[in-house]
């Protein structure tokens, strides 16, 4: 299959902002976006996002540490910013130190991200 220079620059662009061999991010969808999808994904050369939806800090903190065990490549997590938890979520994010974060439901509060 061939695209044309201005396609294929934008998916070179997309692979290098994700850090990804493909310009492919799989959307997080509750209770299906976990750590064996999100790093099957990551490990064919795509970008997998872990969906939190109402996951705890807790719980996140061990699926992000879960999916790292089974990938060394880039995946992500998507924040619902109506969590009543969300800044603990983003401190969860931090701690390990996921490059990116996909927002979803409006706006994050005023210093949250």
């Amino acid at each position: 299959m061939t695209s044309s220079p201005k396609t294929s620059a934008m998916m070179r662009r997309g692979a290098e902002f994700l850090g990804t061999e493909h310009a492919i991010l799989c959307g997080a969808m509750s209770w299906v976006s976990e750590r064996n999808l999100v790093s099957a994904i990551s490990n064919a050369g795509g970008f997998g996002v872990i969906a939190c939806g109402a996951m705890t800090p807790e719980l996140l903190d061990a699926e992000i540490a879960a999916t790292k065990a089974l990938t060394d490549k880039p995946f992500g997590v998507n924040l619902i910013t109506m969590h009543p938890m969300l800044f603990d979520l983003i401190a969860v994010c931090a701690k390990h130190k996921v490059g990116h974060v996909v927002l979803a439901g409006g706006i994050p509060p005023k210093g949250s991200v």
